[in-house]
């Protein structure tokens, strides 16, 4: 790491957003996520945005490897997508605390809303690229990749999900699978290793310069949202593809 580069230590970081004793404070009721850990008050970390530490490619195969091993550990799929990532990206990501995420759990604790694995590998990019094009870029074509792709890559037994809900991921492997949504588990935590490593694959495509989207909506789609989309109705949002929810008319 250049020498020259601006840190910022952790203790640093509390006194600027409040003061050293608040972090005390925090440190006392066991919710010190952001005070050093015994013996490591040496740490620092750089000043953000972090994109240019990501120099080197991500093993994928490595990433897929830790999302199956998290999830299966506890983490749940949106912490485990989340810390796949940041482990093999190091330093200083690997300085976040993935428990940041642990919320996206089955869509949003249990709401199955957006799929926790898109939501963790999706923050991971987010905290690698920040406010640029290449956060939306590459977070856009993992949203379409989950929606279009038979998942779990491993199993016998796979199901297009559709759109990016937890909700329909899961409803449509249980009709795939003849199981039920409560035997979910390991296609869950083979699903947290697929995505992971898919925003790896993208990352890595993105810093060789070779990244392109390749993710369209179908035709059905563009034509419900040239009239609901900023058109005539102009009454919604969204990419996802209408007809899973939707009757046409």
């Amino acid at each position: 790491m250049d020498s020259k580069k601006k840190v910022l230590t952790r203790r640093d970081f509390l006194v600027s957003a409040g003061g050293a004793a608040a972090g005390v404070a925090l440190a006392s009721t066991g919710l010190g996520i952001l005070t050093p850990k015994a013996g490591a008050a040496g740490v620092e970390l750089p000043e953000y945005p972090w994109v240019e530490y990501f120099t080197e490619p991500l093993d994928v195969e490595a990433v897929r490897q830790l999302g199956v091993q998290y999830y299966n550990e506890g983490n749940g799929c949106s912490e485990g997508a989340f810390r796949a990532l940041i482990t093999e990206l190091g330093e200083p990501f690997n300085q976040v605390p993935s428990q940041v995420l642990h919320f996206g759990k089955g869509g949003g604790v249990g709401w199955a809303t957006l799929c926790g694995a898109v939501n963790g590998a999706a923050a991971a990019v987010s905290l690698v690229f920040g406010r640029t094009q290449a956060t939306t870029q590459i977070v856009n074509e993992l949203m379409g990749w989950y929606s279009q792709t038979p998942l779990p890559l491993s199993a016998d037994v796979r199901s297009v999900a559709g759109n990016p809900l937890c909700h329909a991921s899961v409803s449509n492997w249980v009709k795939a699978s003849g199981k039920k949504a409560s035997d979910r588990g390991p296609r869950c935590g083979a699903i947290t290793g697929d995505t992971a490593a898919q925003a790896a694959l993208y990352m890595n495509q993105f810093l060789a310069g070779t990244f392109v989207p390749a993710f369209e909506m179908s035709e059905e789609t563009k034509a419900c949202m040239e009239c609901h989309v900023g058109g005539f109705v102009d009454d919604t949002l969204g990419k996802m593809d209408c007809k899973g929810c939707h009757e046409g008319h």
